[in-house]
């Protein structure tokens, strides 16, 4: 006998978003154990447009994605039946039981009757607008199910089983059966789903010295490889955290290999002979594995060419044998590195091109943005077409020619935007993901009401953004789940970077949090005596921090893979700025006795020299240049400090104070210093290029590779200024 049941706590609370449980039950046995907490307004109306479009013969294929479980369902037609398959996308990824058959009338009956259980009791106790919506959603295919429907026509020729074996030992070798089945005709948009067609079935094997068949995973392919890339990814870090030991096997495999890293040996299972096998090619073997998988589906059905599952698959894996590859060595031997000119990074800018010594630059507005919203609490990024204003509930783009809004998000409850495009809204029932210019959301889904933004960070597949300066959220790129949340105790305020494979999260509670990216378990916790009150700056493997309580202040630095304090410096500063790594070098700028002060640290954290500013009052913002730093004040003062103490040049104030100090920035050979009067200086020796008038306002700067210069007030203007043209001494 088959069921639907539904929870009824959500009863109590009636909401615009009924939480609660929701069970397949076959026989009394629950297909769905773990779905405790599903949006039943998201999950009841797809599982129904999904039985619909199997019963009416529209698809063969349809899929009902349970995110809060990180299950999916997947129903295959066969025949006067359907093949249920329960997967979990969790770790380890793996089918929660083999597959089970029940008739097609008996689950339309059962999933028909659950609906509208469903609907009578949303109608009877939940809001209005919730109610309608749902009576709109499960209309048609409620409908559908009433209706006598007939089979399917089945496929004349069946796809034929794709063998791929092991190019070299150690290796992995797979075999798909069933795979390129097409779903059907064009159903209702997404019942088919981008994993249902991936979960065709088949087997893994491991080859190894001696043993053509090590162990063998039976099973759907797609879900071990899936597993397998992840602990590649782990496998690549332990060779490059340099551990000693490390084991291998995906859900169900026996026995488990167990690896020496440091000897270069393995051994299968406690008790196996050891032989010899080193970590890294083994780490390659897994990468080409998932790579070959992706390009079976592929060439099986091309239309598999874009799904997000394969694409985050392969990327992982290509992104991966990059990292073993290692560095290559350009063949300065032979010359072709001398004949060739390496091409520049995008995103880096050439100095200017001129016949003699610089003297004196001009530019002019190009145009203007005014009536920005919470401009005072905004940042101002730098896109590949122009800039990109991001505010609490506001991000938009800008061309560089001549402000045309490339695109513009706005939600209540907070965007997250990057500038490359990447931008994740939230308002009180969902979250969308956009990429891009286009209009649309490239994903959405049920959201629990707490507000992005507006930082996002995009790294490895994933956004990571906060709530409320707080909350650390970090969402799939390319299907918008949410893969993890950490949420630290006793906090007020935290500050996220990421660094390697690390997330790193500092609160003013005392705790500084690394986090693995992938799956966002808690791989250390550093108890700090003060609270911290700066965003980890990445330096090598190991980060700094800044901690403070009063005017008592400490630089830490510590590693970022382990957690593990390396050394901790008391400048006895007030007001100290970010520490800023240059090098072998760590400076930092702050006040003593209300003269401004400039220290640098080497290595081992021990003080190398300090020298006085002579800058005016505090607080200072650092930027970098090369074996220099620029220490700039809210006066417009700024000052050029060689990494041995020397002050190469100094500029003076340029009108009334700023709201707050800003780093200076380079392009092109030029320097702009941030001030009541945005001044152009020569990096080398100080001298003044260029002034731009733009008010006490001043929040955010920004100069382009092409020298475009883009000012944000605190009125909320964007301004934007070209290099109009620039005059000479020739010697």
């Amino acid at each position: 006998m088959t069921r639907i049941r539904i929870g009824q706590r959500w009863k109590r609370e009636p909401a615009t978003s009924p939480l609660d449980s929701i069970a397949l039950e076959l026989d009394g046995v629950d297909l769905l154990s773990g779905a405790v907490e599903e949006s039943l307004a998201e999950v009841v109306p797809a599982l129904v447009r999904s039985v619909a479009a199997i019963y009416g013969g529209r698809q063969r294929l349809a899929q009902v994605s349970l995110p809060e479980a990180h299950l999916e369902l997947v129903l295959r037609r066969v025949g006067p039946e359907v093949e249920l398959l329960v997967a979990s996308l969790a770790r380890p990824a793996r089918l929660l039981r083999p597959p089970v058959r029940v008739e097609v009338e008996e689950l339309v009956e059962a999933v028909r009757e659950g609906a509208e259980r469903f609907l009578t009791d949303v109608t009877r106790v939940a809001p209005k607008p919730l109610s309608a919506s749902l009576a709109q959603a499960l209309g048609e295919p409620l409908k559908a199910l009433r209706r006598p429907a007939r089979p399917p026509e089945e496929p004349r020729d069946r796809p034929s089983t794709k063998r791929v074996e092991p190019q070299e030992v150690p290796g992995f070798g797979f075999e798909l059966r069933d795979v390129g089945v097409p779903a059907g005709r064009a159903g209702e948009r997404g019942t088919a789903g981008m994993l249902a067609p991936l979960l065709a079935g088949g087997e893994v094997w491991l080859s190894l010295p001696g043993k053509p068949e090590a162990w063998r995973v039976p099973g759907p392919p797609f879900l071990a490889v899936l597993e397998l890339s992840r602990q590649a990814v782990e496998l690549a870090r332990a060779v490059e955290l340099g551990e000693e030991r490390f084991e291998l096997a995906p859900a169900g495999a026996r026995p488990v290999l167990l690896l020496d890293i440091q000897a270069g040996k393995a051994k299968p299972g406690r008790t196996g002979t050891p032989f010899p096998l080193d970590a890294k090619v083994l780490a390659g073997a897994l990468f080409h594995l998932g790579e070959s998988l992706a390009a079976a589906f592929a060439e099986a059905d091309r239309s598999q060419v874009g799904n997000p599952y394969l694409v985050e698959l392969a990327e992982r894996c290509r992104e991966g044998l990059s990292h073993l590859r290692g560095a290559v060595q350009p063949p300065e031997a032979q010359g072709a590195a001398r004949e060739k000119k390496a091409r520049a990074a995008r995103g880096t800018s050439k100095p200017l091109k001129v016949p003699g010594r610089l003297r004196r630059l001009r530019f002019d507005k190009l145009w203007e943005k005014r009536g920005l919203s919470d401009a005072e609490e905004a940042k101002l990024l730098l896109g590949r077409h122009g800039p990109v204003y991001c505010a609490p509930q506001l991000a938009s783009a800008f061309s560089r020619k001549d402000g045309a809004q490339l695109w513009r998000r706005a939600a209540p409850l907070g965007v997250a935007a990057s500038a490359d495009g990447h931008a994740v809204a939230a308002d009180m029932t969902r979250v969308y993901g956009f990429t891009g210019r286009g209009a649309g959301a490239r994903w959405l889904h049920d959201h629990d009401g707490i507000p992005l933004g507006p930082l996002l960070l995009r790294k490895d597949g994933l956004l990571l953004t906060l709530s409320e300066d707080r909350t650390v959220v970090a969402f799939a790129e390319a299907t918008g789940r949410e893969v993890w949340r950490l949420a630290p105790p006793r906090t007020q305020r935290s500050w996220l970077s990421t660094q390697g494979h690390r997330a790193l999260v500092g609160t003013d509670s005392g705790y500084l949090y690394g986090l693995d990216l992938t799956d966002g378990q808690v791989r250390y916790r550093m108890r700090a005596p003060m609270p911290f009150h700066c965003p980890p700056v990445a330096w090598g493997r190991r980060f700094l921090s800044m901690l403070g309580r009063g005017s008592h202040w400490v630089v830490l630095l510590a590693d970022a893979h382990t957690g593990e304090t390396v050394w901790t410096h008391e400048p006895d500063l007030v007001h100290p700025s970010v520490p800023l790594p240059v090098g072998t070098r760590v400076f930092l700028a702050g006040e003593r006795e209300r003269d401004g002060v400039l220290l640098c640290l080497d290595s081992k954290g021990k003080r190398v020299w300090e020298r006085p500013l002579n800058l005016g009052p505090g607080p200072y913002a650092l930027s970098p240049l090369p074996r220099a730093v620029v220490v700039t004040s809210p006066s417009g003062a700024a000052a050029r400090v060689a990494a041995n103490g020397t002050v190469d040049w100094r500029v003076g104030a340029a009108g009334e104070p700023l709201i707050r100090a800003l780093p200076a920035r380079t392009a092109r050979g030029v320097t702009l210093v941030p001030g009541e009067r945005v001044r152009a200086v020569d990096p080398r020796g100080g001298q003044v290029l260029a002034e731009v008038r733009v008010g006490v306002g001043l929040v955010a700067l920004q100069a382009d590779v092409r020298l475009n210069l883009y000012f944000l007030d605190d009125a909320g203007t964007l301004s934007a200024y070209r290099l109009a043209s620039h005059f000479t001494v020739v010697e």
